[in-house]
């Protein structure tokens, strides 16, 4: 049976890009059950993943919403997405993608957006330090937002 939660990381393998796998890869360490975990290289990949999904949380990298590194949530609907650079090369954007979904009656009841803010998305990069701390946060926060706790070893240096 498919979890009723699915979080979804949005990227690639070029530098800052990577960042909405990063998170949901340091999530899906923490969880058994809870929620299923996707990562997928564009948004519209989304459209073959949410049936049946009640709760989606979307992580992805971001431009235009702050600091590098900085990290930012939104929920769906929400007119400020618009203004916000996605990272990648997507075809559709995450707000149309979204728009779609809803359009076609597939969108699950509850979406929430994690963005870190990003900087560099070229090849042959590594994720910037300030990235990766961004990563740590929005998956720390994703976890207590959904009631997941912290593993034995982020609990004794908690």
């Amino acid at each position: 049976m498919q979890s009723k939660t699915m979080i979804a990381g949005i990227g690639s393998p070029h530098g800052d890009d990577c960042v909405g796998w990063e998170i949901a890869n340091a999530i899906q360490s923490r969880i058994s059950d809870r929620a299923s975990i996707r990562l997928v290289r564009t948004p519209d990949a989304l459209l073959d993943w949410i049936e049946d999904v009640q709760e989606l949380v979307i992580c992805d990298a971001c431009q235009g919403a702050g600091e590098v590194g900085s990290v930012h949530q939104w929920e769906w609907p929400c007119q400020e997405l618009e203004s916000i650079n996605w990272s990648g090369t997507h075809n559709l954007s995450l707000p149309a993608v979204l728009a779609l979904a809803q359009q076609l009656e597939r969108l699950p009841a509850s979406v929430r957006i994690w963005g870190v803010e990003v900087q560099q998305v070229q090849p042959d990069q590594s994720m910037s330090n300030a990235v990766e701390a961004g990563a740590k946060i929005a998956a720390d926060s994703i976890c207590k937002a959904l009631s997941i706790p912290l593993n034995q070893m982020e609990q004794q240096h908690a």
